[in-house]
């Protein structure tokens, strides 16, 4: 009897044991498998996040420069559209912050876009004063910035930047594009006025050495504060000093009051004006209409250029936002198109890989074909002197003259 109590409870201790080790082999086996799982979701997360990228657009969406910024956006914006939101085939989520034409609002911007955002590449701005501030913080941090708009010729020259590479123009080119025009077939003497900031000093700066080498002379420069109401004091001076042109430099809503106030102080039509490239633009001859009627300046783009990829663009353009690109909706559109082949062709979104595909990259734009040059990581483009001509009541910047590859010296020609 005592002998089948102690084989019961063997037996009831065998079983239980062998309960107990199926039991844990189970949890185990199910612990397993949930971590599996978890590790499976994971790679799925970091797979998925790994094909959208990231890109910031630093633009001054408020105050003088908010309308070139809007182009700039909304060039960008049809691109994506028109490839499905991708670039480089993975999918885009943009981050839009505004600089305020601000250099330390854009510093804070920018840390937050590249700190906290964590954005693969920036696009922007639209302040040649913004970009300089910007430039040490990317070069720091190894991210690519495509230059929508700022023309600051030392980004080209002693601030160049293996991180930087400029899509629209330098104020080099923009000034230097019609100084010899002007002065070969317009007039000898001229009055430059352009804002107190860097880009206008720099746009008059080109223009003297072009004019002034062709045989003119510059014999006044005025510049007053950006963001000025009140032209009369100048196109007073301009009168009373009667050179045979006035060249000017204004963008954004600067130049739309300059021109108008140009016209209503009765100088259109007896002092030539000529200008920068901004004075044969839609964002200027669009508000201002007649009062831009005459004005001759160097374009790199306008929505009558005649060519295939610009046909299309104009029409996709129209049917989007029911108006004419102009020139900053193509440096928004070109922005994009340049970071998808550069993406596409480097095979990843990696700094270091990208950089080197950018390096003398060409591709065509509804303005003509560009190359980024090496030496200087700026456009190599073609110029359009341009007159402001009434045609069937809208005025239209007809080409007088086309300055083909306009090619930014690999150092600055000016004086330090």
């Amino acid at each position: 009897m005592e002998k089948k109590k102690v084989n019961s409870k063997l037996k009831l201790w065998s079983l239980t044991l062998i309960v107990m080790i199926l039991f844990i082999t189970g949890c185990g086996g199910a612990k397993q498998e949930t971590t599996t799982s978890q590790s499976e979701k994971q790679g799925t997360d970091t797979a998925t996040e790994a094909e959208t990228i990231k890109i910031g657009l630093i633009l001054s969406t408020t105050g003088t420069f908010a309308p070139l910024s809007e182009g700039i956006k909304n060039g960008f914006e049809l691109y994506l559209e028109q490839h499905d939101g991708m670039l480089g085939g993975k999918k885009v989520e943009l981050k839009l912050e505004d600089d305020e034409a601000n250099p330390q609002v854009a510093l804070r911007k920018y840390r937050q876009l590249v700190h906290s955002e964590k954005v693969n590449f920036l696009v922007g701005p639209i302040s040649s004063a913004v970009v300089y501030a910007l430039r040490d913080e990317v070069e720091k941090d190894k991210i690519v910035l495509i230059d929508a708009n700022a023309a600051g010729d030392d980004l080209a020259w002693a601030k160049k930047s293996d991180y930087v590479y400029r899509t629209s123009f330098s104020n080099w080119q923009n000034g230097h594009s019609t100084g010899a025009y002007l002065a070969n077939n317009v007039g000898k003497t001229a009055i430059a006025i352009a804002p107190d900031y860097p880009a206008g000093k720099e746009v008059v700066r080109a223009f003297k050495a072009a004019f002034e080498e062709a045989g003119g002379k510059v014999v006044k420069e005025s510049y007053p504060k950006l963001g000025t109401n009140d032209f009369a004091t100048y196109i007073t001076d301009a009168a009373n000093t009667k050179p045979d042109l006035v060249y000017a430099f204004f963008a954004g809503s600067d130049g739309i009051r300059f021109v108008q106030q140009y016209k209503d102080f009765g100088l259109q039509g007896k002092i030539p004006l000529g200008g920068s490239l901004e004075f044969g633009d839609e964002l200027i001859i669009q508000p201002t209409g007649d009062a831009t009627e005459g004005i001759i300046s160097g374009v790199v783009y306008s929505p009558y250029l005649d060519n295939e990829q610009n046909n299309q663009f104009v029409e996709a353009y129209q049917k989007k936002y029911n108006k004419l690109p102009n020139m900053f909706s193509v440096e928004g559109y070109d922005s994009a198109q340049i970071l998808d082949k550069a993406i596409t062709e480097a095979g990843s979104i990696k700094s270091e890989d990208v950089i080197k595909v950018l390096k003398g990259i060409s591709f065509d734009s509804p303005r003509g074909p560009i190359t980024i040059d090496p030496k200087t990581n700026n456009p190599i483009q073609n110029f359009y002197v341009s007159k402001n001509t009434k045609k069937d009541n809208v005025i239209v910047p007809e080409v007088l003259e086309t300055v083909e590859k306009l090619t930014m010296p690999e150092t600055s020609p000016f004086p330090q």
